[in-house]
């Protein structure tokens, strides 16, 4: 089975650690931001290092050596309690729910908001709250603790209702997504080199290579930071393409970098073909879009051509693609859980789909009491979580079957989305209550870039794949999500109360709390026009991802993939274009004219370059807060 006690103490053991790093790394020094891309930087960090002190057990105690089920069973719960620590879930909100009391009273701009707030859910003490916004002070002093303690309970609450929900679709889907269809998993291919291939990697002189090439730049440009005079490797940020064209329409097209981020290149290699040209061809027919809008003048429309909503569509598409192709599956399992039990099916089956329903019914149910008590109303609760979960299943889809290395979809959640379509003035006349509570819901739906819902389905194709218990795998991530939500909120207090939000914090603490609730003030305040052209896109979005798909079924040489339309117009792609541009030609040329014989000799070449770019950009990142010091960043800029 190999889901060992000692795997989940390791784990246990260093969650903690690992929610103190990114509270410090993202919200105070505000470097690196590791989980904003696909693969966790600083898990996959830690990971290596427990791999090379394993090495050195192995050879002094094997008997206590951890095997590579355990190693992977460590680096689910941290990847899982990172998402959860990350940079648009627990960081959003903390600030969220301390802003409004701590600014109203100096700013008295929300005014029209605050009646509609509920008051267990935010933290109201002012004494607390200028602790936690000025700092030097201590978080264990019970003065500036006991203020947070009751909105933090219902916020952990809820979000272990949302985890019970995702965790329930995942074992819905388990079997289909991981057994049936046998996705490809793309983002697992370098955890799960290092912890079962450990020797041969290590001994590849291709991986060392990479593994050089990608250390040495760091190791420049970190030093370059700290003594300017040295020299340095530009890679980031080169060239702003946009900056060539200063006259319109060519101006609109929006940024397009030059960056060649060796960890990019090097996931990117691992990603499908078709995927990878997906990525950057519909990167290019979105500048394309913006250009052709600007030629012809439509510039009196906001937003338009509208490539979030269009990306949005994208997204449900692909979550509906995804329920599709599994009905048959999914009507198998609600049938086992209400014993309709078949031939083939057995003890553990039935168990896992009792589990599955009980986890989404009874999350679902949280969900629906938390939002409803707040004031909100049923319709448009539903209508949320609807959207949400589709998302959700969308990201988790996509990162199984192609695994692209970003997946923000920035601004274009449910709340944006509802308050697009009916309006934010009929919403502020008609459901105020709601309105305000999108402010609070924005915290994990900003953008979806560290969502913990794949790293769930992940964790069961690791344990297809290495024979290990699923039920067991699954108690060890309801502890990693347990513990790492609880130990993600002290860390974030702690950070604030020492350096304060406002004031010494070199990070976004004072602004995320600022971009939700001016957003909603402005809602309340100055509702925007309504229009009718953001829900077309939605659609127009929608229907361009089925039609792809549909294509793609039916006709083997057709190149684009529904995917790359719903991933390419974000802000991270902005970033990395021109990696997943490099990674596809490296790898078109290696398949067309070497074949496997080439493309598997190469494979540790760029797991090399992913490693060194993370372990030396982790050094760095480490020095910079253990120095208290600004130090060079690798990701993104």
């Amino acid at each position: 089975m190999n889901v060992t006690f000692r795997s989940i103490a390791l784990g246990l053991l260093l969650i903690p650690v690992n929610a103190f790093w990114l509270a410090l790394s993202e919200i105070v020094w505000y470097s690196g931001e590791p989980t904003s891309i696909s693969l966790f930087y600083n898990v996959v960090f830690i990971l290596f290092l427990l791999v090379l002190v394993n090495l050195i057990l192995s050879k002094i105690r094997p008997d206590i050596a951890l095997t590579p089920q355990e190693l992977l069973v460590v680096y689910t719960m941290l990847a899982i309690s990172s998402a959860l620590a990350g940079h648009d879930m627990i960081q959003i909100l903390v600030p969220t729910l301390s802003h409004l009391h701590r600014f109203q009273p100096i700013e008295h701009r929300y005014d029209d908001v605050m009646p509609y707030v509920p008051d267990w859910l935010v933290v109201q003490d002012p004494d607390a709250l200028q602790s936690a916004y000025l700092g030097q002070e201590s978080i264990f002093d019970l003065r500036n603790l006991m203020p947070w303690i009751v909105p933090i309970l219902y916020w952990y609450g809820f979000i272990i209702a949302l985890c019970a929900v995702m965790w329930g679709l995942n074992l819905l889907l388990r079997k289909q997504w991981v057994e049936n269809e046998k996705l490809s998993y793309p983002v697992l291919q370098v955890p799960f080199a290092l912890a079962v291939e450990t020797r041969s990697i290590l001994r590849s002189r291709f991986f060392w290579t990479g593994f050089a090439i990608a250390a040495a730049i760091d190791l420049i440009n970190g030093i370059n930071v700290l003594f300017p005079l040295m020299p340095k490797i530009p890679i980031v940020h080169i060239l702003n393409i946009q900056e060539l064209f200063p006259e319109r329409p060519w101006r609109d097209m929006g940024p397009a970098w030059v960056s060649f981020y060796p960890f990019a290149i090097g996931m990117c290699f691992f990603m499908p073909t078709d995927l990878a040209f997906s990525c950057w061809f519909f990167f290019v027919f979105w500048k394309l879009q913006r250009v052709f809008a600007s030629h012809i003048g439509i510039q009196g429309m906001i937003g338009f051509p509208f490539v979030e909503e269009q990306t949005a569509g994208g997204y449900y598409a692909i979550a509906l693609i995804g329920l599709w192709i599994s009905r048959r599956h999914i009507a198998r399992v609600v049938g086992m859980a209400f014993g309709k039990a078949t031939v083939d099916c057995s003890k553990e089956d039935i168990l896992e789909a009792r589990t599955a329903l009980l986890l989404t019914i009874f999350g679902l149910g949280f969900l629906y009491w938390f939002c409803i008590t707040a004031g909100m109303s049923a319709w448009i609760v539903s209508l949320f979580f609807l959207m949400y979960f589709l998302i959700s299943l969308a990201v988790t889809r996509m990162r199984a079957e192609l695994g692209p290395p970003c997946h923000d979809l920035h601004a274009i959640g449910p709340e944006r989305q509802i308050t697009r379509f009916f309006g934010a003035a009929w919403l502020r006349q008609h459901y105020p209550t709601d309105l305000t509570m999108f402010g609070f819901l924005n915290f994990f739906n900003r953008a979806y870039r560290s969502h913990p819902m794949p790293h769930g389905l992940e964790a069961y194709r690791v344990a297809e794949r290495l024979k290990m218990s699923n039920w067991r795998y699954t108690w060890a991530m309801g502890l990693a999500i347990l513990t790492g939500t609880g130990w993600a909120f002290f860390a974030l207090l702690w950070a604030f109360n020492k350096y304060g939000a406002s004031a010494e914090i070199i990070g976004p603490g004072e602004w995320f709390g600022r971009e939700t609730w001016d957003n909603i003030y402005v809602q309340f305040t100055a509702p925007p026009a309504y229009q009718r052209a953001n829900l077309i896109a939605v659609f127009v979005g929608i229907l361009t991802s089925l039609g792809l798909a549909v294509l793609r079924m039916n006709l083997a040489w057709w190149p684009f993939h529904p995917v790359g339309y719903a991933t390419s117009g974000s802000w991270s792609m902005d970033q990395l274009w021109l990696c997943v541009f490099l990674a596809w030609a490296i790898k078109v040329i290696l398949l067309k004219y070497g074949g496997t014989r080439a493309y598997r000799p190469a494979a540790p070449f760029f797991i090399g370059l992913i490693i060194g770019d993370f372990c030396i950009g982790s050094v760095w990142n480490l020095y910079g807060i253990i120095m208290e010091t600004q130090v060079y960043h690798f990701w993104p800029y």
